[in-house]
């Protein structure tokens, strides 16, 4: 009896170190600084070539800074767009596939060459599923736009086809006839930070500038980046969980105190 006591405090003891050591999984903030020179944790993604006017491919790579950033950071040098008729932006995608999210803060040091399309994606299961958030200083897609809006914008978008139209229009900033979208400053460091919460997200760039707004259709997946057109510079890549998975393990951990105290 006493062995068999002892046996069931072993087990709920061991119950309470995972629920222990899941907490603090739950919680840990991932920076990627890409001063090791790897790409390992990161898959590229580029769109079938039917979709694209300039197939590219995409080329990321991890250089010495040129536009001042810290040492180290993650290029894409090709001109890679789409859709052929340039009516969607479409380009390079790279995912950050060490873990799945749901719930997080993510934020990144931005450079870019260009003023064309760049940004964020984020609950990203597939081509077909994901949503973005993509930003151009330029005029594109331009003159026949498939959700009807030109560029400049900042716009977040949910991808649901593979074909046109390919995206569905969620929130958007507007440039064009004095609309209140501020370009982004080329060839010098940004800082980005998206939000996500329980399908509401909020993106906003260190000079203020953001954009917010809801869609639950897809909880969870990787995140990562898209450009169109543009050759940009990432650096510190930093991910923080909110997950409300925390509060389950609170709960796993009550719940196994509970039954050791019962096995007294």
């Amino acid at each position: 009896m006493h062995n068999s006591i002892q046996s069931r405090i072993g087990y709920f003891v061991s119950v309470l170190a995972i629920a222990l050591l899941f907490i603090g999984i739950s919680h840990a903030q991932i920076t990627l600084d890409f001063e090791d020179g790897s790409l390992d944790a990161w898959e590229g993604v580029d769109e079938p070539d039917e979709n694209l006017g300039d197939t590219g491919p995409s080329t990321w790579e991890i250089r010495d800074s040129q536009l001042g950033l810290d040492g180290k950071a993650l290029y894409q040098g090709s001109n890679a767009w789409g859709a052929p008729p340039d009516n969607m932006l479409l380009g390079p995608i790279i995912l950050y596939k060490g873990e799945r999210f749901t719930n997080f803060t993510l934020n990144v040091d931005v450079a870019a060459a260009d003023n064309d399309g760049m940004g964020l994606v984020w609950a990203f299961d597939s081509l077909e599923q994901h949503y973005r958030v993509i930003m151009i200083n330029d005029r594109w897609p331009d003159p026949d736009p498939l959700d009807g809006i030109g560029g400049p914008f900042l716009k977040v978008d949910k991808r649901i086809s593979n074909d046109s139209p390919w995206y569905e229009l969620v929130e958007v900033i507007e440039g064009r006839g004095g609309g209140p979208y501020v370009p982004y400053t080329e060839g010098v460091r940004i800082h980005w930070t998206l939000e996500v919460m329980n399908g509401n997200f909020t993106f906003t760039r260190d000079d203020g500038h953001s954009i917010s707004g809801s869609d639950s259709s897809y909880p969870d997946g990787f995140v990562g980046i898209q450009l169109y057109a543009q050759q940009v510079e990432f650096d510190n890549f930093t991910i923080t969980p909110l997950d409300s998975t925390a509060v389950d393990a609170k709960g796993k951990l009550a719940t196994a105190w509970g039954a050791i105290k019962a096995t007294r």
